[in-house]
Order: structure tokens, then sequence, then C-alpha cells
């Protein structure tokens, strides 16, 4: 691509964002509509660069127009986070350095979309689980708020989970099967079997369960563990352990199951099915917890745990 249109894309989805932002505004006028189709018309370019936004903005931008009648600074922070992020697949527009006005704004569309994950393969919003079909047959369905890159080759089948969590429903395949995250790897136990397994990505470990077959836990600076069919593990950069089964594919059901988890974790959970921001003081993050709470009705999920935990 030469540089005269290299540039040509960049202006239209800058306009792209800017129209996006105006339409979902509320206070767009039918002049404002008559205009947004004539440049739509004017430059096939145009009309390829709001397709981009469109799909990829419309429904959190639409949700956050309340928000922005009460703070019109979070309309240009948003502007300016989407110009951040927004062209996710040929990565058109050159990176912006966020001014510190931003951050709120680039908060507020993170609670919405996350915009570690705009970059990924595949993707889901907050309080959305979304399954995908691979190219290999296999089933990859994603927790809210998750984000994970597929690269197959000719010698292994890779996933990278970025954030949130993953349940892989895997076909039989002469190829191994790995995940990769931050903290290390998770490798199929053998080849030519179908394989099944949940992966949770947390800031500092990660949780895994083999739902059918054993499974190899290679943290990033540690020995391996042989986790076997059934079984539950979490690791980090440096070790892997047992633990207790927690269900960990619940998730796909709208069930958060867990069996002596810390608050801490289960609240991590609960964040990425609902925009708002929930703090936990340490005291509180430490404190274990068993049960089954509702995925999509967070607001009762918490209330069950301040009656159960006696919380505040």
């Amino acid at each position: 691509m030469s540089g005269r249109g290299a540039r040509r894309v960049d202006e239209a989805t800058e306009r792209a964002v800017e129209w996006m932002l105006r339409l979902t505004s509320g206070r767009a006028t039918d002049q404002d509509q008559r205009a947004f189709e004539q440049w739509l018309a004017l430059h096939p370019g145009h009309a390829r660069a709001w397709a981009e936004v469109d799909g990829l903005m419309a429904r959190p931008l639409a949700r956050l127009r309340d928000a922005a009648s009460t703070a019109p600074a979070l309309t240009q922070a948003a502007r300016t986070a989407l110009l951040h992020h927004g062209a996710r697949r040929r990565k058109l527009l050159k990176l912006a350095v966020l001014a510190p006005g931003a951050a709120l704004g680039a908060l507020a569309v993170d609670r919405y979309v996350p915009l570690s994950g705009l970059g990924a393969t595949y993707a889901t919003h907050t309080a959305e689980r979304r399954s995908y079909a691979l190219d290999d047959g296999s089933e990859l369905p994603l927790d809210a708020r998750s984000a994970a890159d597929v690269r197959y080759d000719a010698r292994q089948r890779l996933i990278v989970l970025r954030a949130g969590g993953l349940h892989v429903a895997a076909s039989a395949d002469a190829r191994p099967l790995r995940i990769r995250t931050r903290h290390g790897d998770i490798e199929a136990g053998a080849t030519g079997l179908v394989a099944s397994l949940a992966v949770t990505l947390y800031e500092t470990y990660a949780t895994v369960s083999a739902i059918e077959h054993a499974l190899t836990l290679m943290p990033g600076h540690g020995r391996p563990l042989a986790l076997p069919g059934h079984g539950t593990a979490a690791f980090d950069d440096t070790a892997a352990w047992l633990r207790a089964d927690d269900a960990q594919a619940s998730w796909r059901r709208g069930m958060l199951s867990v069996k002596d988890a810390s608050l801490a974790e289960v609240v991590a959970r609960l964040r990425a099915y609902q925009p708002g921001v929930i703090r936990l003081s340490p005291d509180a993050a430490r404190l274990r917890v068993f049960g089954v709470f509702p995925l999509d009705d967070t607001r009762r999920a918490l209330h069950a745990l301040e009656e159960t935990l006696q919380l505040r």
C-alpha cells in the first residue's frame, strides 16, 4: 500500500470513529444523518472503514451514551481510546499516546469492550459468552471479557489465551494441542485423541481443568506437572500445584461453581459480567468461598456473597 493510500484509509477510519460517536450521542440531527450518508457514498474506503468501526464499537458506544451526556469529556476520551486501539486487524492508525484526561474515557470504554482484546483472533465483550468454530473442527467457547489467538501450523495447534477463560473441545488430530498463557503452557497428554479442557487466566496465575484426558502443565520457569483426567490444577511463572475441583467450565451454563476458592478469585470472575467497578478489601479477598452463583445476575451473586460471608 502506498503512503498516499495508507493516509486515505487512516483518515477514513478516524472519520468513521467520529461519525460513530456523533450518531450514537443521542443528539444527531437529520442533517447529520444526510451528511453521514453523503460521506459514506463518497469513496469505497469510507464504507469499509465504517463497516469495521460499526461492527466493533456500535453496541458499547450506544451503552456509553448516557454516561457521555453527563460527562462530555468522556466522548472525546472515548474517541482517543478508539483511535488508539480501533484498527485492530490492519493496524492502520499510528498508536497515539493517551493524554492524562483520556484515562477515564479509556477505562469506561474498556469496561464494555476490553481494549486489551481488540487485536485478538477471537474475543468477547463484558457479559458476553461466545463459541467459535475452528478450522480443524474444534470448538472454542470463550468466557466473558476473554481474548485468544489461534495459531495452527503443520506441527502443532497453538491457542494463546491473552485474557479471561476458555474451554477447548478439540477434535482428534495428529498435531499436539497447546494452550499458552503469560505464566506458561498447557499441553494435551496425547495426540490423535479428543481433548477437552478449561483454562482461566488471572493476574498472577492460571487455573486448568482436565475435563477429558491428561494434561501437562509447564510453568514458565518451573517443573512440569502431570495433571490426570478430571483433575484441576493451578500454575504461575515458577510452579504448578493441584487444587480442589471448582467446575471451571460451569460458566458455559451461566453459573459460577466454586469449591474452596478465594473471594478475590470469585470477584475476578464476576467482574467480567458487569461494567461497573467492584472493589475488595485485602481482608475480604482472602476469605474462602463455596457455592454456585449466577453469572448473568451479578447483583444477586454479590448479595449472596454478602449474606453468606457477612460482608458489608
